[in-house]
């Protein structure tokens, strides 16, 4: 299935409709998406580390929920309520 929306249609949609998360800064950018599939870029900050300089969990989450959102709007289209019915990391070490 060939994606509805390309990757800077994707990035205008989020801008648009949560631009709580480009706050401080652009912390995510999507790159690519294409059949089943979406590639973001993850630009931490300050904010997203703990000590010794270790993304946090919740960051990493927060990635893998608006990646999976964006193959997600890739291929439905740009639908601001769709949304993650179920995720789940387990961290078997330091990020």
């Amino acid at each position: 299935m060939t994606p509805v929306l390309t990757a800077e249609q994707i990035a205008e949609f989020l801008a648009r409709e949560f631009p709580q998360i480009y706050a401080n800064g652009p912390v995510f950018t999507c790159v690519n998406v294409a059949p089943g599939t979406a590639t973001l870029r993850f630009h931490p900050n300050e904010t997203h580390l703990r000590p010794g300089g270790t993304v946090s969990g919740p960051s990493l989450f927060t990635l893998a929920d608006v990646a999976a959102y964006v193959a997600l709007l890739a291929h439905i289209g740009p639908v601001a309520l769709a949304l993650t019915t179920n995720l789940n990391i387990n961290f078997l070490n330091r990020a």
